[in-house]
């Protein structure tokens, strides 16, 4: 369990400052100037990759709680 939470947090960090980064950039990396609408999209876009990530930790937790 501490190894779950560990990880998790870590994760969670990890993904906290690259969403600031997303969030806080003015030009992306091909040159084009990221307006709000932009950034929403590509923090949507990094949700959407994140979920897979979330599901398999509720998917360890559910198996660490059976032990």
């Amino acid at each position: 369990m501490k190894a779950w939470k560990i990880s998790g947090l870590i994760v969670l960090i990890i993904w906290i400052v690259v969403a600031a980064l997303i969030w806080f950039r003015n030009v992306d990396g091909a040159g084009v100037a990221q307006t709000v609408q932009l950034k929403e999209i590509t923090l949507l876009i990094w949700l959407i990759f994140a979920i897979p990530v979330i599901i398999g930790y509720i998917v360890w937790f559910v198996i660490l709680k059976r032990k």
